[in-house]
């Protein structure tokens, strides 16, 4: 690998910790979603050696509401809030020697400590998924920069990164493990060990979150699909032992559940019953909770719906704090037109390049579709039972959505792709004009933003000199603005 694209990495990286570190040092205290209850976690393993139990009165919401509503002050104590007994142990087992080394720094100073640890492990989380994008797209590094830069900048995902929760080790290790599955999708002759030392990323990562349970059904694919594979040998020849498929399965299988199996026991001998992972005793303990059927029934299907779609693509770009703090309307409205057009960008690339990607290309685009679709059904399947309209649930899928951003760009910013984007923003154009003016109000900033982009698009459909990646990089550059704007703009001053 040459030098010029890893030096582009470590640029991205440089801004990423930068950003990062900021919105770890400056976000005021507690004001990131279930802070204390995750700072506590950590407190209790470290300081009395042992996993919390999860049980009543661990979650209030009344007190809840109250202490959000004061901007956690001095004198409401966190020590009650400790509703994340449940979590799987690996991120606070890593995060305790960390809190015990800082124990002089004051509380400040180690919930400080602790966010910049998980700065750390978004960073490794980027950089993961710039080598899984190169895996893919050896040829094309700008790909690989481009969805490493919208990870990193994406504004929402700092301010999870920099805050006291187990995402970061989860995000990392879910990093971890599709960089090894498109291993395998691109070799499908890996050895035994190749396939173990997945298994052991996999049981890992399902001691991390139970976010990262998504990496069990994408190991089991890739191995089915490898299975069909190694059994189609040309001319009959006998497969040897390690092209088996259930040697394979053995490889990976017995390390995942072997890893996590002390801590199912754990949870079955506590809470009984099937409990497996503790989430029936959460649901039971959580009853305060606005739960999906409550809400339709107050508000509407339609309220819901409309709840669902709004607040999921404010919340995926960034409402921070305890989800309250909102970015200026106008600000929203420009990342629904980057996120429209990079849309129109990605079926335009897929049109144009479909076609020429080879066979390992296909395979590793597939899985990564697999990924998005699996953690889409799981934010879909959460929501059936709690309002949880948060986008932050869709970051274990940042890998795809961060490459299908990167070709968007790309597709966006070809000739093609720039006609008919100003051909779809000249059209929203009328529309929002038509609209305003049958109800006597045009919405000035909307209209005035897409007829510029019209007008931007197509002068870049005539104007093909700067190449693609220098216009991505602009958008990104963009967003990068939008996440300094959030913190210093909104959460500093505001929380």
């Amino acid at each position: 690998m040459s030098r010029s694209p890893r030096a582009v990495l470590a640029a991205i990286l440089a801004i990423y910790l930068i950003l990062a570190s900021l919105y770890a040092l400056r976000t005021p205290l507690w004001q990131a979603p279930d802070e204390p209850a995750h700072f506590n976690f950590v407190q209790e393993l470290a300081t009395r050696g042992r996993l919390p139990r999860l049980q009543p009165g661990d979650y209030d919401q009344a007190y809840l509401d109250q202490i959000k509503a004061r901007g956690f002050p001095p004198d409401l104590a966190i020590d009650g809030i400790r509703y994340e007994g449940h979590q799987p142990p690996l991120y606070y087992l890593l995060a305790a020697p960390l809190y015990l080394a800082s124990q002089g720094w004051g509380v400040a100073g180690q919930v400080q400590a602790l966010r910049l640890f998980g700065v750390l492990l978004g960073g490794g989380m980027v950089a993961l998924l710039w080598a899984s994008v190169r895996r893919i797209f050896p040829a094309q590094p700008q790909r690989a920069h481009v969805a490493a830069a919208f990870a990193a900048l994406l504004p929402m995902h700092l301010a999870m990164m920099a805050a006291v929760n187990n995402d970061s080790l989860a995000e990392l290790l879910i990093a971890v493990g599709m960089y090894r599955l498109l291993g395998h999708v691109q070799a499908p002759a890996a050895s035994l060990r190749a396939w173990t030392i997945t298994g052991v990323v996999v049981g890992l990562g399902l001691l991390s979150k139970f976010q990262a349970y998504i990496l069990l059904p994408l190991a089991a694919a890739v191995w089915l699909w490898q299975a069909l594979f190694l059994t189609r040998r040309r001319n009959g020849a006998a497969a040897g032992s390690t092209d088996r498929p259930i040697p394979r399965l053995l490889a990976w299988l017995i390390p995942a559940l072997w890893l996590p199996l002390p801590w199912w026991v754990r949870n079955l001998t506590l809470y009984g019953g099937s409990d497996l992972l503790g989430l029936q005793q959460h649901d039971a303990i959580v009853s305060g909770q606005p739960r999906t059927l409550d809400w339709i029934a107050a508000f509407g299907w339609q309220a819901y719906a409309e709840r669902l779609f709004l607040f999921t693509f404010q919340s995926f770009w960034g409402v921070f704090g305890w989800l309250g703090l909102f970015l200026d309307a106008r600000i929203y409205a420009l990342l629904a037109l980057l996120t429209l057009f990079a849309g129109v960008g990605l079926a335009v690339w897929g049109r144009q390049h479909g076609a020429g990607l080879s066979a390992g290309q296909r395979r590793g685009l597939a899985l990564l579709g697999l990924h998005g679709l699996i953690v889409l059904a799981s934010f879909v399947w959460y929501n059936l039972s709690f309002v949880q309209h948060q986008g932050r649930y869709l970051f274990p899928a940042l890998l795809p959505l961060s490459l299908a951003f990167a070709l968007g760009l790309e597709g966006l910013f070809g000739a093609g792709g720039s006609r008919v984007a100003a051909g779809v923003a000249a059209a929203l154009a009328l529309i929002l004009a038509l609209a305003g003016l049958a109800r006597g109000d045009l919405p000035g900033w909307g209209l005035m933003l897409t007829l510029a982009a019209a007008c931007v698009l197509a002068l870049r459909s005539r104007w093909q000199t700067l190449p693609w990646s220098l216009w991505a990089a602009l958008a990104l550059a963009g967003v990068a603005a939008v996440a300094v704007w959030a913190l210093f703009g909104a959460i500093v001053p505001q929380l």
